[in-house]
């Protein structure tokens, strides 16, 4: 399995346990390590109804760290303005997913704050343990912007609104 950016370094900043829950305090230490380790682009395949001002704080820090944001809208469509948070971040690029004939999937959510959506049905991916597996949601959608993100900066263009608008 090839990557949508293979030519780039990929680093695995866990913040969820291996059943893929975790605490808010979690992804603001691994927001900050990717802070600190001057990465420039991240992935959040992960997502929460609720909105959260640390959240949110420490997202608009790797943001004004130079960090292009991508997160999966979520799962909890068809309705009107279902997107999670953090994807829900003015700071953030949401992500929906589409199916097999390029149309949103029944299940992404969707609403105004969504700015992409990539392939998400069907796709086939790492699993945890070990292995692969045929997976469908918008954390499978959402690393294909963030890879695309990474070519975008990889041919020159840098700064967050220039890769966002790229």
């Amino acid at each position: 399995v090839l990557g949508g950016a293979p030519q780039v370094s990929l680093y695995a900043v866990k913040v969820l346990n291996r059943n893929g829950s975790g605490f808010t305090s979690d992804i603001i230490e691994g927001l900050q390590w990717s802070i600190d380790n001057k990465m420039q682009v991240v992935n959040m395949s992960f997502g929460t109804a609720s909105d959260s001002q640390s959240l949110h704080a420490a997202i608009t820090a790797a943001s004004n760290a130079g960090i292009v944001l991508v997160a999966a809208a979520g799962n909890s469509g068809p309705g009107d303005n279902t997107v999670l948070y953090p994807a829900r971040y003015d700071e953030v690029i949401a992500v929906s997913a589409t199916d097999r004939t390029n149309a949103i999937a029944s299940w992404s959510s969707r609403g105004p704050k969504v700015e992409l959506a990539a392939p998400g049905a069907g796709i086939f991916s790492t699993y945890k343990g070990g292995g692969y597996q045929t997976l469908s949601g918008t954390s499978m959608a959402a690393p294909h912007v963030a890879g695309t993100a990474a070519l975008v900066i990889a041919s020159g263009v840098t700064g967050f609104n220039q890769v966002r608008a790229r």
